[in-house]
């Protein structure tokens, strides 16, 4: 055996990094699938944010069919038993996959930031929204741009040609930092900040809690692309052995993309997650809804029978309870059933005082 041949063989992290992948890329499926369930019925409401999530979710598996297309030529093998031609088309694939995939994480970040914008209209809170948004776009374009140009001619990346002039692996890093730091805060932010008025909402406390888990899936996310980091420091392209490393760090840029659209996807499944507990025997969050014909007013109209409040909610609702209401109603629209009228009637609310 030749003594340059690495000690463990023959081998490959490949299956093992695929079947990862493949279960993340499966949740992801099942909660953009309940999403769509939960924005599709009882009424058609579909907007950007789910646009933008889906676009996400059709790049993602165009992403894992081209990673599965490099693991197949030799992917997480070792580069002295793969011949020059499969490591070609391996580095080929992979580059493939890296500059699509840089979007799946982007357009999730904004499908969030859109989903945020509804909460509140204060410039406060749109202005640092728009700029996130604004943000990620500039980030994932620049990143592109970067990674065509790192190279001259470009075919160097994923091939051996003379004279090529390439940029150096510090070089090469520098944008992926950028890329990932900026989603770590957008991460971070969109996570921690629905929190400052979650708390101070009109609902049961259980209630509030599960809204604030459903939104804080997104410190998931953060916290991959800090690992994911790490294996971008010790990744080097020139390396004798870069197809072993490189599954590194295609691995976690999977599971941080897969993570994003789970998370961004997770405040739409309130109302599914609402029936699960049921079903376990925890008591349902909402009250009785009842439907009257049209009341028309201008504030909430308010009547006590000694041991409930009855609610008139409409659009009109102004004070400083028109603010919690609004980010209410906001919050509420995640779910399949809330925020709906029917045949010009509106909806009152039983709610125990």
């Amino acid at each position: 055996m030749d003594e340059n041949a690495p000690p463990d063989g023959d081998t490959t992290t490949a299956p093992r990094v695929l079947a990862i992948c493949a279960m993340l890329l499966l949740i992801a499926l099942i909660a953009f699938s309940l999403r769509l369930y939960t924005r599709l019925r009882p009424i058609y409401k579909l907007l950007v944010e789910d646009y933008m999530i889906a676009l996400a979710v059709a790049i993602e598996i165009t992403v894992f069919s081209l990673m599965a297309a490099a693991c197949s030529s030799g992917l997480g093998r070792h580069d002295f038993f793969v011949n020059s031609k499969d490591k070609e088309k391996a580095l080929h694939y992979s580059f493939g996959y890296y500059v699509i995939g840089l979007w799946t994480a982007s357009l999730a970040r904004i499908s969030v930031a859109c989903m945020l914008l509804r909460l509140k209209s204060s410039m406060a809170w749109q202005i640092p929204m728009w700029s996130a948004i604004v943000l990620q776009v500039a980030v994932v374009f620049g990143s592109n741009v970067c990674q065509f140009i790192q190279c001259h001619p470009l075919r160097a990346m994923w091939d051996m040609v003379p004279d090529a002039k390439c940029w150096s692996p510090r070089q090469m890093q520098i944008y992926g930092y950028l890329f990932a730091g900026t989603g770590i805060v957008c991460d971070f932010a969109f996570a921690l900040l629905p929190m400052t008025f979650i708390w101070t909402l009109h609902r049961p406390m259980l209630e509030r809690v599960l809204m604030a888990f459903l939104m804080a899936l997104g410190l998931f996310a953060g916290g991959v692309a800090v690992v994911k980091v790490y294996y971008m420091h010790t990744f080097d392209l020139t390396s004798v052995d870069c197809l072993r490393s490189l599954i590194n760090v295609a691995l976690w840029s999977r599971i941080e993309e897969l993570v994003l659209i789970t998370a961004a996807c997770g405040p739409y499944l309130k109302s599914p997650a609402e029936r699960m507990l049921h079903k376990w025997g925890v008591p349902i969050f909402k009250g009785t809804w009842l439907d009257m014909t049209t009341i028309h007013t201008r504030h909430d109209d308010t009547k006590h029978d000694g041991s409930h409040q009855l609610r008139v909610t409409d659009n009109n609702t102004r004070g400083a309870e028109g603010s919690t209401a609004s980010q209410e109603r906001a919050l509420h629209s995640w779910s399949h059933s809330e925020d709906c009228r029917n045949n010009g009637r509106e909806v009152i609310q039983v709610v125990s005082v």
